[in-house]
């Protein structure tokens, strides 16, 4: 089995860097990705607890330039060290991991900048209102490790507090990511559950059964309705909306979660996500309702941002083609409309990212744009950026950049266009 963990050592700065194909003239900005990379002589652990490291390839005029640093945490103890996500709100890049607050960074250079955040547990996938420009957060075990609690609330676009709330979870779940609409904050609680407050020790408990919390965005944690949910585990959720009636979101399931072990010690499962839709009625308790998208092994979704909260018409993700091989080898873009994937094989022996998508121009309908992801084999000489018409999957990259040393497997990361960067730069 070939993966992609072994950790680097260097912080190099690398500009001019050469590829195939033409670099589309319009992608302007920065791809920042976040991963666990561990420092050579550190003991082995979970993948999950590996130092962070922030990856920064930079686009202008069809040229391509590359950075990477070490997150340096607040605090030296902490387990993860922000090594989850990287976005940008209100000027400052956020290096994100669930257990702690986020890590402030300045965008140009990778160091850390002046900013300061909530103190606590603060998810790796906040949720970015594109109409308000709030950042709507959560966190669990909020009251320390092991506690049931979850505190809830929203940046403002300037990078304030705007509203904060908590409630008890029936369990300590690992709550990874959360649904986000207009109106509404609905989150799954699996039964993961924590098993040691000394350790990142977590196992799977489908005795405990699987519950969705669906509360008003700004409200109070003593309104939040409970609804039964299915006894499986997601990741990652792509995105929500809602009518009058309902509330949807579409999500990646596993009959039972990948990377942990059982109650009784044993192995992981090697099960695949599939994509599916769940949805609750707004006005009773009826038990979530799931609809199967496609029969794809696949993770990771992400869509076109500016529908973040409202209904879309496409996915894009990471879909594993061989079923004997780790991690995955194509990227994939699910038509629900259609109900068809669109996907590029990198190859039995790839190792492929998460799929960002960069819209051709700001003000491009919506899916109009690019598709970039970090690849890695073991012919290559080192990782590339991949750039794909998104519109067109399975056609390939139309341009790839040679990156000068291979990244190892991270997680989530985000395009910062630099028209955005220009402008909070000079605030």
């Amino acid at each position: 089995m070939v993966t992609n963990r072994a950790p680097i050592a260097q912080e190099i700065d690398a500009c001019g860097l050469s590829g195939q194909g033409k670099l589309p003239a319009g992608l302007r900005g920065t791809l920042y990705r976040n991963g666990p990379n561990p420092r050579p002589g550190t003991p082995k652990g979970h993948w999950f607890v590996g130092d962070g490291m922030i990856h920064a390839v930079s686009f202008a005029d069809g040229r391509c330039s590359y950075r990477n640093r070490w997150v340096l945490p607040q605090t030296e103890h902490a387990l993860g060290k922000a090594n989850t996500h990287a976005i940008f709100h209100a000027g400052s890049l956020m290096a994100l991991e669930e257990a702690h607050p986020p890590v402030a960074l300045a965008p140009s250079t990778l160091t850390r900048s002046g900013a300061s955040y909530p103190s606590g547990p603060f998810t790796a996938h906040p949720k970015h209102d594109p109409l308000t420009g709030e950042l709507v957060f959560f966190g669990y075990a909020a009251n320390g490790l092991g506690s049931r609690a979850v505190r809830c609330g929203a940046l403002d676009r300037s990078g304030y507090l705007s509203w904060e709330t908590r409630f008890e979870a029936p369990f300590s779940s690992m709550i990874h990511d959360a649904a986000v609409t207009l109106r509404h904050f609905a989150l799954p609680v699996f039964p993961l559950v924590r098993e040691s407050v000394e350790t990142f020790s977590f196992a799977w408990r489908p005795d405990l059964g699987s519950y969705l919390a669906v509360l008003e965005r700004g409200g109070s944690g003593d309104t939040v309705r409970w609804y039964e949910a299915p006894t499986v585990y997601a990741f990652h959720i792509a995105n929500a909306w809602e009518d009058q009636e309902r509330l949807y979101f579409d999500l990646f399931v596993y009959d039972t979660p990948p990377l942990f072990p059982g109650p009784d010690g044993q192995p992981p499962s090697q099960k695949q996500g599939r994509p599916c839709r769940w949805s609750v009625a707004l006005n009773d308790h009826a038990p979530v309702r799931v609809e199967s998208l496609h029969d794809m092994c696949g993770e990771f979704g992400r869509i076109d941002d500016r529908l973040a909260g409202s209904q879309y018409d496409q996915i894009y993700c990471t879909s594993r083609i061989y079923s004997q091989q780790s991690g995955f080898q194509a990227i994939a873009r699910l038509d629900l409309r259609k109900g068809t994937v669109d996907q590029f094989d990198f190859g039995r022996q790839a190792s492929v990212s998460e799929p960002v998508f960069v819209p051709r121009y700001s003000c491009a309908r919506p899916d109009d744009g690019w598709l970039l992801s970090v690849i890695w084999r073991p012919d290559f000489s080192s990782s590339c950026v991949a750039v794909f018409d998104a519109a067109r999957v399975a056609n390939g990259p139309v341009a790839s950049v040679i990156l000068p040393q291979r990244v190892p497997d991270g997680f989530h990361g985000s395009f910062v266009p630099d028209v955005l960067l220009a402008g909070e730069l000079s605030r």
